[in-house]
């Protein structure tokens, strides 16, 4: 009897022993499995991540001269396109941001009597009309003013094809960035990182899905660099970071404009170039004729 109940024992110990190896069994490949699944979706979120747009692309990375236009392409199937992706709709409505830097060549404005408005870029369509500013598609369009400097934006709405914003008294001859930040109905122009001009949109804007156009239609004297576009609006501490980190003053034929430190705060750069005694033309920068034939060079003289 005591042996029988002693090989009972065992008997059920060795059940228990084979059922928990079971439990481990089926335990193991459980785990194998959620591994398994999390492998997968880490992997799709990373190729979802790697092959999508970027929703804060750099349209134009670097400078160009702002007489040679450019298009950049919104179909994704195209070759060199760099796609905008819809702005994000944010707890306060539709948000965006647009980034820009000009370098306007101030012997070309007042220099005849032209009434063509002269194109920075615009997203949209490329039929020009008389005056310079292209017909109905412009969310948004930069001009600049017919022998002025000065700014003329323009933002296609859905209660009308043309809402528009001035801004006055642009530098010449240095580097000057401008911001365009939409929040809802909410336009604001930043220059060089101050708030210059708001303008009450009467509805939301109307964005469209045509190409980007830079400098078309003959563009402008000077130069372009670093055309970038937010999904969002950018707070006032990154328009600030944005502000310091300057242009890009490389081209894609090696030449550079040497002055692209925007030193605010200095009288030099208020005053160079004003053409009195004091600040001569020549003393902000000097523009190397035979250079600018080979490569387009400027040299700053600072």
């Amino acid at each position: 009897m005591d042996i029988g109940k002693n090989t009972g024992r065992g008997s059920g110990f060795k059940d228990f022993m084979n059922s928990s190896s079971l439990i481990a069994r089926v335990s193991f490949i459980l785990l194998i499995i959620i591994i398994f699944i999390a492998i997968l979706q880490l992997s799709i979120t990373f190729f979802a991540w790697w092959f999508d747009p970027s929703k804060n692309p750099h349209l134009l990375d670097g400078m160009i001269q702002a007489n040679n236009g450019m298009v950049i392409p919104q179909d994704p199937k195209m070759q060199k396109s760099t796609t905008i992706v819809r702005s994000v709709n944010g707890p306060n409505g539709i948000e965006f941001t647009w980034s820009v830097w000009l370098f306007i060549d101030g012997t070309a404005i007042g220099s005849d009597d032209s009434t063509v408005y002269k194109h920075v870029f615009n997203k949209g369509n490329i039929n020009f009309g008389n005056d310079g500013i292209s017909l109905v598609n412009n969310a948004p369009g930069m001009y600049i003013y017919p022998n002025k400097n000065a700014l003329y934006i323009i933002m296609n709405t859905y209660n009308a094809v043309k809402e528009t914003v001035t801004v006055n008294d642009i530098p010449l001859n240095k580097w000057v960035n401008v911001i365009m930040r939409c929040r809802n109905t909410n336009l604001d122009v930043y220059v060089n990182g101050v708030i210059t001009k708001s303008l009450k949109l009467s509805s939301v804007p109307k964005q469209n899905y045509g190409d980007v156009n830079v400098a078309l239609n003959g563009g402008f004297n000077g130069y372009i660099s670093n055309l970038w576009y937010y999904s969002y609006a950018l707070g006032t501490a990154a328009i600030y970071d944005l502000v310091r980190a300057g242009p890009n003053t490389t081209m894609a034929s090696g030449a550079n404009v040497m002055n692209k430190e925007s030193k605010y705060l200095s009288t030099r750069w208020f005053f160079s170039g004003a053409g009195d005694q004091f600040n001569p033309v020549g003393s902000g920068y000097q523009l190397n004729r035979n250079n600018e034939m080979q490569g387009g060079r400027y040299y700053f003289n600072g």
